[in-house]
Protein backbone atom coordinates (compact mmCIF):
# COMPACT_ATOMS: atom_id res chain seq x y z
CA UNK A 1 0.00 0.00 0.00
CA UNK A 2 1.13 3.49 -0.82
CA UNK A 3 0.23 6.28 1.28
CA UNK A 4 1.84 9.18 -1.19
CA UNK A 5 2.53 9.30 -4.61
CA UNK A 6 3.87 12.38 -4.42
CA UNK A 7 5.83 11.91 -0.77
CA UNK A 8 9.26 12.06 -2.40
CA UNK A 9 8.88 14.83 -5.26
CA UNK A 10 11.23 17.11 -3.58
CA UNK A 11 13.72 18.51 -5.32
CA UNK A 12 16.92 16.91 -4.90
CA UNK A 13 19.89 19.03 -4.96
CA UNK A 14 22.95 16.89 -6.74
CA UNK A 15 23.68 15.53 -10.19
CA UNK A 16 24.16 12.31 -11.81
CA UNK A 17 25.44 11.32 -14.91
CA UNK A 18 23.51 8.57 -17.18
CA UNK A 19 25.78 5.94 -15.50
CA UNK A 20 27.39 6.36 -12.95
CA UNK A 21 30.21 3.45 -12.09
CA UNK A 22 32.14 3.46 -8.65
CA UNK A 23 33.98 0.69 -7.99
CA UNK A 24 32.42 -2.01 -10.98
CA UNK A 25 29.25 -0.74 -9.78
CA UNK A 26 26.40 0.88 -11.79
CA UNK A 27 23.66 2.95 -11.55
CA UNK A 28 21.75 3.15 -14.81
CA UNK A 29 19.43 5.90 -15.12
CA UNK A 30 16.65 6.00 -18.02
CA UNK A 31 16.79 9.75 -19.64
CA UNK A 32 13.07 9.38 -20.61
CA UNK A 33 9.76 7.36 -19.65
CA UNK A 34 8.74 5.41 -16.98
CA UNK A 35 10.92 4.75 -13.89
CA UNK A 36 10.48 1.74 -11.65
CA UNK A 37 11.94 -0.52 -9.16
CA UNK A 38 12.42 -4.48 -8.61
CA UNK A 39 12.42 -6.29 -5.37
CA UNK A 40 13.31 -9.71 -5.35
CA UNK A 41 12.03 -12.46 -2.35
CA UNK A 42 13.95 -16.00 -2.46
CA UNK A 43 14.08 -19.10 -0.96
CA UNK A 44 17.15 -19.38 -0.48
CA UNK A 45 19.19 -23.12 0.91
CA UNK A 46 21.99 -22.18 3.11
CA UNK A 47 22.15 -23.56 6.58
CA UNK A 48 20.83 -19.98 7.92
CA UNK A 49 18.55 -19.42 5.44
CA UNK A 50 16.26 -22.64 6.47
CA UNK A 51 16.90 -21.85 9.96
CA UNK A 52 15.12 -17.86 9.51
CA UNK A 53 12.44 -18.76 7.25
CA UNK A 54 11.84 -22.11 10.24
CA UNK A 55 12.33 -19.77 13.16
CA UNK A 56 9.94 -16.91 11.30
CA UNK A 57 7.47 -19.61 9.54
CA UNK A 58 8.35 -17.65 6.54
CA UNK A 59 7.78 -19.17 3.44
CA UNK A 60 10.57 -16.66 1.53
CA UNK A 61 13.97 -15.42 3.87
CA UNK A 62 15.53 -13.46 1.40
CA UNK A 63 14.92 -9.80 0.08
CA UNK A 64 16.40 -7.88 -2.15
CA UNK A 65 16.17 -4.51 -4.22
CA UNK A 66 17.16 -3.50 -8.24
CA UNK A 67 17.09 -1.14 -10.02
CA UNK A 68 16.86 -2.75 -13.44
CA UNK A 69 14.51 -4.89 -15.50
CA UNK A 70 17.19 -7.16 -15.93
CA UNK A 71 18.28 -7.57 -12.62
CA UNK A 72 21.57 -7.46 -13.56
CA UNK A 73 22.80 -5.94 -10.27
CA UNK A 74 20.59 -6.66 -6.92
CA UNK A 75 21.14 -5.26 -3.84
CA UNK A 76 20.86 -7.19 -0.49
CA UNK A 77 22.12 -6.93 3.27
CA UNK A 78 23.98 -10.10 3.34
CA UNK A 79 26.97 -11.97 3.83
CA UNK A 80 30.06 -10.64 1.59
CA UNK A 81 31.02 -14.38 1.25
CA UNK A 82 29.58 -17.55 2.43
CA UNK A 83 32.12 -18.10 5.12
CA UNK A 84 31.42 -14.54 6.70
CA UNK A 85 28.64 -14.84 7.98
CA UNK A 86 29.29 -12.19 10.92
CA UNK A 87 30.04 -9.54 8.24
CA UNK A 88 27.07 -9.20 6.46
CA UNK A 89 26.45 -5.28 5.27
CA UNK A 90 25.04 -3.97 1.89
CA UNK A 91 26.47 -6.21 -1.37
CA UNK A 92 25.87 -6.53 -4.78
CA UNK A 93 24.80 -9.72 -4.89
CA UNK A 94 25.75 -12.20 -7.72
CA UNK A 95 22.84 -15.66 -9.28
CA UNK A 96 25.96 -17.51 -7.75
CA UNK A 97 24.89 -16.56 -4.06
CA UNK A 98 21.32 -18.04 -4.42
CA UNK A 99 22.18 -21.27 -6.39
CA UNK A 100 25.78 -21.96 -4.22
CA UNK A 101 26.58 -23.62 -7.51
CA UNK A 102 23.74 -26.12 -7.72
CA UNK A 103 21.65 -27.53 -10.10
CA UNK A 104 18.35 -26.96 -7.89
CA UNK A 105 15.79 -24.32 -8.54
CA UNK A 106 15.89 -21.45 -6.02
CA UNK A 107 12.19 -19.61 -6.10
CA UNK A 108 11.49 -16.17 -6.35
CA UNK A 109 9.35 -13.40 -6.24
CA UNK A 110 9.87 -10.56 -8.01
CA UNK A 111 7.53 -7.08 -7.92
CA UNK A 112 8.23 -4.26 -10.15
CA UNK A 113 7.69 -0.80 -8.48
CA UNK A 114 6.61 2.25 -10.29
CA UNK A 115 8.60 5.13 -8.83
CA UNK A 116 9.17 9.26 -10.02
CA UNK A 117 12.45 10.24 -11.30
CA UNK A 118 13.24 12.27 -7.72
CA UNK A 119 12.39 8.67 -5.56
CA UNK A 120 14.49 6.81 -8.35
CA UNK A 121 17.40 9.03 -7.86
CA UNK A 122 17.42 9.00 -4.06
CA UNK A 123 17.05 5.13 -3.70
CA UNK A 124 20.10 5.14 -6.17
CA UNK A 125 21.58 7.53 -3.46
CA UNK A 126 20.77 5.31 -0.65
CA UNK A 127 22.18 2.19 -2.01
CA UNK A 128 25.31 4.28 -3.27
CA UNK A 129 26.25 5.80 0.35
CA UNK A 130 25.80 2.14 2.22
CA UNK A 131 27.32 -0.59 -0.57
CA UNK A 132 30.37 -2.26 0.84
CA UNK A 133 30.39 0.34 3.84
CA UNK A 134 31.76 -1.37 6.71
CA UNK A 135 29.77 0.97 9.04
CA UNK A 136 26.70 -0.51 8.21
CA UNK A 137 26.29 -4.19 9.18
CA UNK A 138 23.76 -6.80 9.29
CA UNK A 139 20.88 -6.59 12.35
CA UNK A 140 21.75 -10.30 12.78
CA UNK A 141 20.12 -9.80 17.16
CA UNK A 142 16.85 -8.44 15.27
CA UNK A 143 16.31 -11.12 12.99
CA UNK A 144 16.91 -13.45 15.67
CA UNK A 145 15.07 -12.65 18.10
CA UNK A 146 12.31 -11.89 15.96
CA UNK A 147 9.67 -14.68 17.53
CA UNK A 148 10.16 -12.77 20.92
CA UNK A 149 10.82 -9.40 20.06
CA UNK A 150 8.95 -8.97 16.67
CA UNK A 151 12.16 -6.91 14.90
CA UNK A 152 14.23 -3.81 16.44
CA UNK A 153 15.84 -1.10 15.03
CA UNK A 154 19.74 -0.62 15.39
CA UNK A 155 22.10 2.32 14.45
CA UNK A 156 23.21 1.66 11.00
CA UNK A 157 22.11 -2.13 10.89
CA UNK A 158 19.47 -3.55 8.98
CA UNK A 159 18.29 -7.15 8.07
CA UNK A 160 17.93 -7.70 4.33
CA UNK A 161 14.23 -7.47 4.53
CA UNK A 162 14.80 -4.37 6.83
CA UNK A 163 16.66 -2.72 4.44
CA UNK A 164 13.88 -3.54 1.95
CA UNK A 165 11.70 -2.07 4.21
CA UNK A 166 13.14 1.05 4.69
CA UNK A 167 13.70 1.62 1.20
CA UNK A 168 10.17 1.60 0.15
CA UNK A 169 9.30 3.43 3.54
CA UNK A 170 11.19 6.25 2.08
CA UNK A 171 8.76 6.59 -1.45
CA UNK A 172 5.63 6.09 0.42
CA UNK A 173 4.85 2.49 1.02
CA UNK A 174 5.23 -0.18 3.84
CA UNK A 175 3.78 2.30 6.27
CA UNK A 176 1.25 0.07 8.16
CA UNK A 177 3.98 -0.22 10.61
CA UNK A 178 7.75 0.59 11.57
CA UNK A 179 10.22 -0.99 8.76
CA UNK A 180 11.93 -3.14 11.33
CA UNK A 181 8.61 -5.25 11.91
CA UNK A 182 8.15 -6.50 8.64
CA UNK A 183 8.80 -9.85 7.43
CA UNK A 184 9.61 -11.04 3.53
CA UNK A 185 6.16 -12.84 2.97
CA UNK A 186 4.23 -9.50 4.58
CA UNK A 187 5.19 -8.31 0.88
CA UNK A 188 3.17 -10.85 -0.53
CA UNK A 189 0.29 -9.32 0.65
CA UNK A 190 1.56 -5.87 0.59
CA UNK A 191 2.80 -5.63 -2.66
CA UNK A 192 0.28 -8.29 -4.76
CA UNK A 193 -0.65 -6.27 -7.50
CA UNK A 194 3.16 -5.30 -7.96
CA UNK A 195 4.13 -9.10 -8.67
CA UNK A 196 5.77 -9.41 -12.14
CA UNK A 197 7.22 -13.09 -12.06
CA UNK A 198 7.27 -16.33 -9.69
CA UNK A 199 9.91 -18.97 -10.86
CA UNK A 200 13.00 -20.07 -10.80
CA UNK A 201 15.23 -17.25 -10.42
CA UNK A 202 18.04 -18.21 -13.78
CA UNK A 203 15.18 -17.56 -15.36
CA UNK A 204 14.98 -14.13 -13.87
CA UNK A 205 18.31 -12.62 -12.53
CA UNK A 206 21.14 -11.77 -15.03
CA UNK A 207 23.96 -13.62 -14.28
CA UNK A 208 26.30 -11.22 -15.94
CA UNK A 209 27.83 -10.10 -12.55
CA UNK A 210 30.09 -12.55 -11.26
CA UNK A 211 31.74 -10.42 -8.67
CA UNK A 212 34.58 -11.35 -6.10
CA UNK A 213 35.00 -15.17 -5.10
CA UNK A 214 31.94 -15.66 -2.90
CA UNK A 215 33.18 -19.20 -1.54
CA UNK A 216 36.86 -18.08 -0.64
CA UNK A 217 38.00 -19.87 2.65
CA UNK A 218 37.36 -18.62 5.79
CA UNK A 219 40.94 -16.99 7.57
CA UNK A 220 42.09 -15.78 10.26
CA UNK A 221 41.19 -12.34 8.54
CA UNK A 222 37.62 -12.92 8.57
CA UNK A 223 38.03 -14.43 11.97
CA UNK A 224 39.18 -11.31 13.11
CA UNK A 225 36.85 -8.90 11.61
CA UNK A 226 33.82 -11.23 12.88
CA UNK A 227 34.78 -11.13 16.00
CA UNK A 228 35.19 -7.37 15.83
CA UNK A 229 31.65 -6.60 14.07
CA UNK A 230 29.87 -8.91 16.54
CA UNK A 231 31.82 -6.64 19.40
CA UNK A 232 30.72 -3.38 17.54
CA UNK A 233 26.79 -4.57 16.88
CA UNK A 234 26.43 -5.80 20.26
CA UNK A 235 27.24 -2.19 21.68
CA UNK A 236 24.82 -0.87 19.18
CA UNK A 237 22.03 -3.22 20.14
CA UNK A 238 22.76 -2.35 24.03
CA UNK A 239 22.70 1.08 23.10
CA UNK A 240 19.41 1.11 21.03
CA UNK A 241 20.27 4.12 18.95
CA UNK A 242 18.52 4.51 15.91
CA UNK A 243 19.75 5.64 12.27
Amino acid sequence: MRLSENASNQKIEYSFSSMYNRNNHNFKYRENGDRYIYIMLSKTQTKFAKCIRKIGRQEYNHAAVSLDDDLSAVYAFSRPQHNAVLLGRLVRESIERYTLGRDGEVPVVVFRVPVTESEYYSISRIIENMLDNPDYMYNLFSVLTYPVTKGFATYKAFTCIEFVAYVMSKIGYLQEKPYWRYKPDDLLTELDEKIVYRGDIRKRMSAEYTGPDYFAPFTWAFMIKSVTTMCRLIARTCNRKYH
